[in-house]
């Protein structure tokens, strides 16, 4: 992802609260340089409350009336297939885990006092907000005691992501040596679970 340039969006809010949101989006955005929702990304909702930050962590690409027709008169013709990837009657739905909040470089790894407003706009943070956020290990916990599913693999996902947002090898490995000491000590008392994080960051 780049460092400027313009922000990549994701979808509006289609409901929320302080724990968690949902966003809906038309269509998957399939350029390898630009996924998006990806899985375990940072994104952020801009509105007058000032920024909601959250991790992508289950994205769920619902049927509609016309693609059970499409499917049942067996049509293979890809324009037909593809026009309606692209023009779709239900939104692709995002879950997201709410990680933190906050303006410029003021960021606080808790949840916010109020959740996102319906049909705010959200955005993948660049590769500069990414380091600023994930600065600290703070949100760490945050993630670790959230009842969703496959919690661990997000984590890893969001991690693998901030570490990825460092421009040197050396930082990037330097940012997951961090986090792997943080969650040591987060998870001292889990150490089949801390063992199985840490194999699939190496």
């Amino acid at each position: 992802m780049e460092e400027n340039g313009n922000a990549i969006e994701v979808g509006r809010v289609l409901r929320s609260s302080t724990a968690d949101f949902t966003v809906g989006t038309q269509q998957l955005i399939a350029d390898q340089d630009a996924l998006t929702p990806r899985l375990g990304a940072l994104i952020k909702t801009v509105g007058a409350q000032g920024n909601v930050f959250g991790l992508i962590c289950n994205v769920t690409i619902e049927d509609d009336a016309f693609v059970r027709q499409l499917v049942a008169a067996g049509v293979n013709n890809p324009v037909m297939i593809e026009d309606q990837r692209q023009r779709r009657q239900v939104p692709v739905v995002i879950e997201v885990l709410t990680v933190g909040y906050g303006d410029g470089n003021a960021v606080c790894h808790r949840l916010p006092p109020q959740p996102p407003r319906t049909l705010d706009m959200t955005y993948v943070c660049n590769n500069a907000e990414l380091r600023l956020f994930s600065e600290r290990h703070d949100w760490l916990r945050i993630v670790l005691a959230t009842p969703a599913v496959a919690v661990d693999q997000i984590l890893v996902a969001a991690l693998r992501t901030a570490a990825a947002a460092r421009p040197s090898l050396y930082e990037q490995e330097q940012y997951l040596v961090g986090a792997g000491r943080e969650l040591a000590r987060l998870l001292a008392l889990d150490l089949p679970r801390l063992d199985g994080i840490l194999r699939q960051l190496r």
